[in-house]
């Protein structure tokens, strides 16, 4: 706030509280206390203390600035409110904090909330990471990409159908044909055990 601002401010709150009493130099003394403040605020902050008592002193607003900066803050990311997520990297936790309180400020100060491009937002998200990595962060078969299904990194094998099923031979480090033979047909046998014991319980029940 500037001298004239507060001269402005002086004025309003002699308006406000006609009793109180005020001379040439309380400007000047309020300057000295309400400097760090905007006249937008102070003047909020003095209709509000105005509205509960007679008189108002400048330790009032600036008690009442600060609960309406908090108020603003608090919820600047609430519902209906423009989401403006901290312009850092989330890795860089000592640059994400610096980020995240310039943006209380700002929205403690009445600074609209700009919104950033959706591309600008996912081009931070997700690292590409290389197969070694990948390999050695997800230890056994889904460690590597599938030969036969070509199941990803990490992604479970998949039968011809789509679903979902146990890692093949090849990825599971095994490489005898006639062991995954043995073992489609071990699945074979018990998906149609499992289907003939399901239609003898429909037969009983029916």
């Amino acid at each position: 706030m500037t001298p004239d601002e507060t001269v402005v401010l002086a004025r309003y709150v002699r308006a406000l509280c006609p009793q109180q009493k005020f001379d040439e130099y309380t400007p000047d003394a309020w300057h000295d206390v309400l400097s760090d403040f905007a006249l937008a605020d102070a003047r909020a902050a003095a209709a509000a203390v105005a509205r509960r008592q007679p008189f108002v002193s400048p330790a009032e607003i600036i008690d009442e600035i600060r609960k309406i900066r908090d108020a603003r803050a608090d919820g600047f990311q609430g519902p209906g409110m423009s989401a403006e997520i901290p312009d850092a990297d989330p890795d860089d936790v000592q640059a994400y904090l610096s980020a995240l309180r310039g943006l209380r400020t700002r929205a403690a100060d009445g600074l609209e909330m700009k919104k950033r491009p959706i591309a600008q937002l996912l081009a931070g998200i997700g690292r590409d990471v290389s197969g070694e990595v990948a390999a050695v962060k997800r230890p056994g078969p889904l460690g590597k990409k599938c030969p036969n299904c070509g199941a990803a990194i990490g992604r479970p094998c998949r039968t011809p159908g789509g679903n979902e099923r146990g890692p093949h031979s090849a990825r599971a480090g095994q490489t005898d044909p006639a062991v995954e033979q043995a073992e489609l047909e071990r699945r074979r046998q018990a998906s149609a055990a499992f289907l003939a014991a399901q239609q003898d319980t429909q037969e009983e029940a029916s």
